[in-house]
């Protein structure tokens, strides 16, 4: 089986005959309006993207790791949130615990058209630029929700947990009328994964723990489709739209240790294992009017979503009786999505966008002080490389290299419940600029073949707000 690279898409063999030049066939339209349904579905596969976090990966997984900026994720084992951040780290509390919380992100981005055009039959094959604002900030409030539990079996080397996160989200708007409309209108993604895990302390020195991630995947896109007849150009009041609803649930592991060599000193490694989800659902075309009315339609859509293989390596040092310094590097195989591929019901040949992710790294550095029995704070610094490329760096994932600063704190309210206790965090990110140059091809091998060229620039920041509360019996 063979396979049709978007970017330079032609109809399939076979799928496609066209008469007179003003006259398009239904078949024509329809095979040509497949692929502009593919191309929804995989542009989706590619928006998956928090504005705070390094390709589909969402950091803030607790409001005292928010604290950190991460720092400690791998060997700092100082509360329940361990259990999806390296379940061996579980043997370091001191008894069971419960936590919860949930972390704001507000994001904001800021696009500027540099020069996009459309050439299609209505401009008469000339790149000509068309209407389209700024879209604004894209960007909602999303919350991001986490619950963990830790528990030792009594009389046994070993501990049981459970962790229930968010790992990826995103939750953007642009507005119909904006000049990346034929790339991204509004997208959604939202994922639920839950951790069972387990942890043994081997000794005094070592402990491991391994966990399962059962993942699920839900993706909502809309995207416009330019009437690539409509004379003068596409515009807004003109375009079609398609709208994309896929889901999924897959099972993926992880497994870490942590080592104790000296009393004041923690090493932790943990490995997180890539979940390979295939994406069903419905996708639909709609809104062209004229000879292209006949491309509206309704169509099953499957396709592969790759996500990394994720390895952490960290250390937490203790400095005296109430310093702690922590240090992460996190190494991320995004190389994995090199491309999404879909396989039609039909037989025929695949369709393929080429994605060119590659693997990226972030570096975490923290402290935490505890300034007494009732008060902690908290500090910490994380750069993050984006895995996208300059070539194929969509409107879903408008970010250069981020940098990332967090301050929190940790409060005991009541001097007579010692165990119970509230976390406060706030994370701002701010990344570099990115340049967007992209093309889109519509209704290929038909007298109606168009082609929009996206250029832009974005310049995107966040900040994150936490609460957590943790109770320990």
């Amino acid at each position: 089986m063979g396979c049709v690279k978007l970017g330079e898409v032609f109809s399939p063999p076979g799928r496609c005959e066209v008469g007179h030049p003003l006259v398009l066939r239904r078949r024509g339209i329809l095979a040509a309006a497949n692929l502009v349904i593919w191309v929804v579905l995989l542009t989706a596969m590619s928006t998956g993207r928090d504005a705070a976090a390094s390709g589909f990966y969402v950091t803030q997984q607790s409001a005292r790791s928010v604290g950190r900026a991460a720092a400690g994720q791998a060997a700092g084992a100082d509360d329940a949130a361990t259990v999806s951040a390296n379940p061996a780290g579980m043997t370091e509390l001191d008894g069971a615990q419960v936590m919860a919380g949930a972390s704001v992100l507000s994001a904001k981005t800021s696009f500027r058209d540099r020069g996009s055009t459309a050439t299609t039959p209505g401009t008469g094959g000339v790149a000509l630029a068309y209407a389209g604002g700024n879209g604004g900030n894209p960007f909602r409030p999303e919350v991001v929700p986490n619950v963990y539990a830790a528990v030792p079996l009594s009389g046994t080397p070993l501990w049981l947990g459970i962790g229930v996160t968010s790992p990826s989200g995103l939750s953007l708007d642009y507005g119909a009328d904006w000049f990346g409309r034929y790339d991204s209108i509004d997208s959604s993604l939202t994922t639920i994964d839950v951790s069972p895990a387990i942890a043994l302390r081997v000794n005094n020195i070592v402990s491991l723990g391994a966990g399962l991630d059962v993942q699920s995947v839900d993706i909502r896109l809309t995207s416009a489709v330019p009437n690539t007849l409509a004379p003068g150009g596409p515009s807004a009041a003109t375009d079609g739209r398609s709208r994309l609803r896929g889901d999924d649930l897959s099972v993926g592991f992880n497994a870490g240790i942590l080592i104790r060599p000296w009393p004041t000193t923690r090493i932790g490694v943990h490995y997180r294992s890539g979940i390979d989800h295939t994406l069903k659902g419905r996708a639909r075309l709609s809104g062209l009017a004229g000879p292209l009315a006949a491309a509206n339609m309704s169509a099953d859509a499957k396709a592969k979503l790759r996500l990394p293989d994720i390895v952490t390596a960290g250390v937490a040092q203790e400095v005296g009786a109430h310093l702690t310094l922590l240090a992460d590097f996190q190494w991320f195989n995004w190389s994995r999505l090199n491309e999404v591929r879909v396989r039609t019901a039909d037989g025929a040949d695949d369709i393929v966008i080429p994605e060119d992710y590659h693997d990226s790294y972030a570096l975490s550095v923290g402290g935490e002080y505890r300034w007494n029995r009732h008060l902690s704070l908290r500090a910490g610094f994380r750069f993050e490389t984006t895995p996208t490329s300059d070539r194929y760096r969509s409107a879903g994932v408008p970010e250069g290299n981020n940098y990332s600063l967090g301050l929190g704190c940790s409060y005991r309210p009541f001097a007579d419940v010692a165990d119970a206790v509230i976390d406060l965090a706030i994370f701002h990110t701010r990344a570099e600029r990115a340049d967007i140059d992209i093309s889109r091809t519509f209704f290929a091998g038909t007298p109606a073949a168009g082609r929009v060229d996206i250029r832009g620039q974005a310049e995107t920041h966040a900040t994150t707000l936490s609460l957590g509360l943790r109770y320990r019996f």
